[in-house]
């Protein structure tokens, strides 16, 4: 909703996982629109204030599903607002550009406050008051309480899709391994992610290592373990099953990414939250096999123990997990 003090109100129906996505995806919208950042406001966590339906966050989805939404919403709006311009100022809708807070053709312009204003007159699909049949039950009560305070973009995701958007991550580990007492500590570590056009490089660049790090800790020592009788977990505290710390993370920790924009979003971003994990884990127990045999273990966690006795006795210690089902 754009106001008629010009700021744009942005309705997110995603929650905080920690990741920064709640906001940063809502950045396309502000893109699209002209909006500078700092102008606009993010309502998010709180059904009580008229956030709309949204995606489930899983399966590193948030990022590729929401700024498709925030790009379909802000088109809607930006066509409003051109079609305001025409019917106010003269001329056809198209001739008009959208851009740092205004709209403009020819000499002739109006603010985004004047726009907004004038939509709240016009009423209808301007202002919030008609509504598209497309969108979710859900999503239609939280518009049409918010009708009225502005004009108003709101849409549907209809952009085509053909096929899943996965992203992935290279991960690259140096590792250092203390033969005498099986203890190994990762000295560099570069990732590498293809994950389509990039939102937000300083929260991207959180993600990455936070899920190279999560990765160590599976390579380190977090494990599930039962017991044989009863079925019962065991690992239930913080040192039966110790997730990495700051005093894990190697010296040396970078990250880039690819930067081809995604063919299925007209933003080209994708999500990457989980596929870091798996580029930090690979690349260290490959990097530990690389340092002292391939035939030193053969599951994970790869603890100090493990080593040793295998480096002592000459071959693997430690039976493959099985599955039993």
């Amino acid at each position: 909703v754009i106001k008629p003090d010009g700021r744009l109100m942005i309705q997110s129906g995603i929650g905080n996982l920690g990741t920064e996505s709640v906001f940063d995806v809502h950045r396309v919208a502000a893109e699209v629109l002209g909006v500078p950042w700092e102008k606009c406001d993010v309502t998010w966590g709180n059904t009580s204030k008229n956030v709309p339906n949204t995606c489930g966050q899983g399966g590193s989805q948030t990022t590729h599903a929401m700024t498709r939404a925030a790009h379909a919403a802000a088109t809607d709006a930006k066509k409003k607002i051109q079609e305001i311009a025409a019917s106010t100022l003269g001329g056809s809708t198209e001739s008009y550009q959208v851009a740092n807070e205004r709209v403009s053709a020819g000499g002739r312009s109006l603010t985004f406050a004047q726009a907004a204003q004038k939509a709240i007159e016009l009423g209808g699909k301007y202002d919030g008051h008609e509504l598209p049949a497309d969108i979710n039950n859900y999503t239609k009560k939280s518009a049409t309480a918010l009708a009225g305070q502005g004009l108003m973009g709101v849409a549907r995701d209809n952009y085509g899709r053909d096929g899943t958007s996965k992203s992935y991550v290279a991960g690259f580990a140096e590792v250092e391994v203390d033969v005498e007492t099986g203890a190994y500590k990762v000295l560099d570590f570069v990732a590498v992610s293809d994950c389509g056009t990039v939102i937000h490089p300083r929260s991207l660049g959180g993600q990455i290592l936070g899920g190279v790090m999560l990765g160590f800790g599976h390579a380190y020592g977090q494990h599930w373990a039962y017991d044989q009788h009863y079925g019962v977990p065991l690992a239930k505290r913080f040192y039966n099953s110790k997730p990495p710390t700051i005093l894990d993370a190697p010296a040396h920790m970078q990250w880039a990414a690819v930067e081809l924009p995604d063919p299925e979003t007209p933003v080209g971003a994708r999500g990457v939250g989980e596929s870091p994990v798996g580029a930090g884990f690979g690349a260290v127990v490959n990097a530990i096999a690389a340092a002292v045999g391939d035939e030193v273990f053969r599951r994970a966690p790869v603890t100090a123990d493990k080593i040793l006795m295998a480096l002592e006795a000459g071959r693997p210690m430690h039976e493959a997990l099985t599955a039993n089902v």
